[in-house]
């Protein structure tokens, strides 16, 4: 049995309005991962999302580097991408 076409636009309405939330926990996540990778303070650092939802690219204290962030279950994180 198919949803109906209103429940498919109030899943995709609540989906838009988490997704903005869900981008700043993204960010702090990469934030705090790139402070602890560089050895660095959090404040010290410019991340900038890019094209790509949840690629972030930081740069600060003389280093830079690519990340991938997530949140799952409300639990969020964030790695460096090895290679970039």
């Amino acid at each position: 049995m198919r949803p109906s076409v209103s429940t498919r636009l109030a899943l995709a309405a609540l989906a838009a309005a988490l997704l903005p939330a869900c981008s700043g926990k993204l960010v702090q996540a990469t934030r705090t991962q790139a402070a602890a990778d560089f050895k660095c303070e959090a404040g010290k650092l410019d991340v900038r999302g890019d094209e790509v939802y949840g690629k972030y690219h930081v740069a600060g204290c003389g280093q830079k580097g690519v990340y991938s962030a997530q949140c799952v279950m409300g639990n969020c994180s964030a790695e460096r991408l090895k290679g970039q």
